[in-house]
């Protein structure tokens, strides 16, 4: 379900429309084709698009033909049209009986994005070309396209705030499938219905009982049921109690692909609206972007305002304590003040027990690790467990994918590795993944890198050489200071240490690239160990 205004326009019967304004708005979506009678704008807002109910993707015909000299009345019905929703207008009779389209009309028309186009002014058209064009155009590729997610999200992103609701994609879906919906909190009591076609919503609310009773035990005695398919599906939202979600179909039964499509947008809706007009769950663009979902990614994106294209960074928190659900809930946007002091665009949420953080490129490197310092400290006290992966310069959402599946599968072995280590830099988790290689490979290949390990220690030796070693090259990259205080002895000590390690090896430890050898040798040993 992907027609556009453009796309109609290349229809036998608007080939030689015009369009005058409003060409901002071509690229909408056009879920159906109406007809304006009555142009009486409080009627229109009153009995159609009361309560901020949604009934737009439409596009409109009409002539003004009871206010053709009314350009005030003409410019109500567009603002009231575009409030609802409605994408466009098609005009007929310019010239024959509107003496000419006003250029206030044009003016809000191109202010709104709502696209006017004006029919060539010949006696003989009728509504009823236009009306049988569009609607077969929209039917055919409805029958040929089931992907409905990313449209949806595409016309709830170009609506006014007020009107992003769950009601509107109920609506949305409820048009796109022609079934009715019936949303129900986990013991059956309704939350939201939504009516196809709306006649129906009496209907529906009587049978209400056997509906529900039918979704659970098939077995229902009901005229009218008789005559649906009805499905149920289980909502799980992130954050709130599950719901259940009925569908009630008349005719030809739904497709198990468009069945999880739509059970699919309705939790996404729930996560994303479900506490109120202003609450946004950005778990949804989260959950896109680490399943490489480029369309759907970049349709939220659109929601929260977000250039996708200028996200780099990716910082995981993670943590084993009882409560880093809760920690990392409470602390989120603390810690995106952090990050905010060096990246213009930061954004956060806990997905799946981590607090994901994803960025725009630092400033400088060395603000970022200030920052990550930072972020650590304030989160110490509460959870010693808690960890940082920091992964930096990604190109696009695989990576970003990869550098996530990477981190769950490596994490707890790179603390292994690294035990002295808060944060871990995507080559850490990297070299863990590496090593996780070279042991899978067998004890062969292992024995390649350990057998530098065989004549590091000697009995009479009082200390330690792959300790030293270990914490020398792994815990404190190559800092003597460093690596004396975890060893609790003086510098000196681990210079002469060192010396002895070079004699014993052959070559000095610092050069490159013989000392690559040792340093996956000490991982290994560590993580055998």
């Amino acid at each position: 379900m992907s027609v556009t205004v453009s796309d109609l326009l290349n229809l036998p019967s608007l080939k030689h429309a015009k369009v005058v304004a409003g060409s901002g708005g071509l690229n909408k979506i056009v879920s159906t084709i109406s007809v304006l009678e009555t142009v009486d704008p409080s009627i229109l807002i009153d009995g159609l698009f009361s309560q901020g109910e949604y009934f737009g993707s439409e596009i409109v015909i009409t002539g003004f033909i009871n206010c053709i000299n009314d350009v005030d009345c003409q410019c109500a019905n567009i603002k009231r049209l575009a409030e609802g929703g409605e994408v466009g207008l098609i005009l007929f009779y310019v010239g024959i009986y509107l003496p000419k389209i006003d250029q206030r009309l044009i003016d809000l028309a191109n202010e709104l994005d709502f696209v006017l186009i004006q029919m060539p002014p010949y006696i003989n058209l009728r509504y009823a070309e236009v009306i049988n064009d569009v609607t077969e155009y929209i039917y055919n590729d409805r029958s040929k396209n089931e992907f409905i997610v990313s449209d949806i999200l595409a016309r709830v992103s170009i609506l006014p705030e007020y009107l992003r609701t769950i009601n509107t994609v109920l609506r949305m879906v409820s048009d796109g499938v022609m079934s009715s919906l019936i949303l129900t909190d986990a013991s059956y009591n309704v939350l939201n219905i939504s009516a196809w076609p709306k006649s129906m919503e009496e209907r529906l609310t009587k049978n209400l009982s056997d509906i529900i009773a039918c979704s659970q035990y098939k077995e229902v005695d009901n005229e009218f049921l008789s005559e649906c398919s009805i499905y149920s599906f289980p909502i799980i939202p992130d954050n709130d109690p599950p719901m259940k979600l009925l569908l009630i179909k008349e005719g030809a039964p739904l497709s198990q692909r468009l069945q999880a499509q739509i059970s699919d947008i309705v939790r996404i809706s729930v996560n994303i609206w479900g506490k109120g007009h202003s609450t946004i769950a950005l778990q949804e663009l989260i959950r896109a972007i680490l399943q490489d979902d480029p369309i759907k990614m970049n349709r939220l994106a659109d929601i929260f305002r977000i250039n996708i294209s200028e996200i780099h960074e990716m910082w995981i928190l993670s943590g084993t304590g009882k409560n880093i659900n809760n920690i990392f809930t409470e602390k989120k946007d603390i810690l995106c003040d952090y990050l905010k002091i060096c990246s213009d665009i930061v954004f956060a949420d806990v997905y799946d027990g981590d607090l994901l953080i994803f960025a725009s490129t630092p400033y400088s490197e060395k603000d970022a690790e200030i920052q990550v310092d930072a972020i650590l400290n304030e989160l110490s006290d509460l959870d010693p467990t808690i960890t940082l992966s920091k992964f930096s310069n990604l190109q696009n959402t695989t990576e970003v994918r990869t550098s996530y599946l990477y981190n769950k599968d490596h994490l707890s072995d790179a603390k292994k590795i690294f035990p002295h280590h808060r944060w871990f830099s995507s080559g850490d988790i990297q070299f863990t993944k590496e090593c996780h290689t070279i042991i899978d490979s067998g004890e062969s290949a292992i024995a390649k890198y350990t057998a530098l390990l065989d004549g590091l220690s000697i009995s009479s030796d009082e200390w330690d050489a792959k300790e030293t070693m270990g914490v020398y090259m792994l815990d404190t990259n190559f800092s003597i200071t460093q690596a004396a205080e975890i060893l609790h002895v003086h510098k000196n000590t681990v210079k002469y240490r060192l010396k002895v390690i070079d004699n014993r090896l052959g070559y000095n430890h610092d050069k490159m690239p013989d000392s690559i050898k040792m340093y996956y040798a000490i991982a290994l040993y560590r993580l055998l160990k």
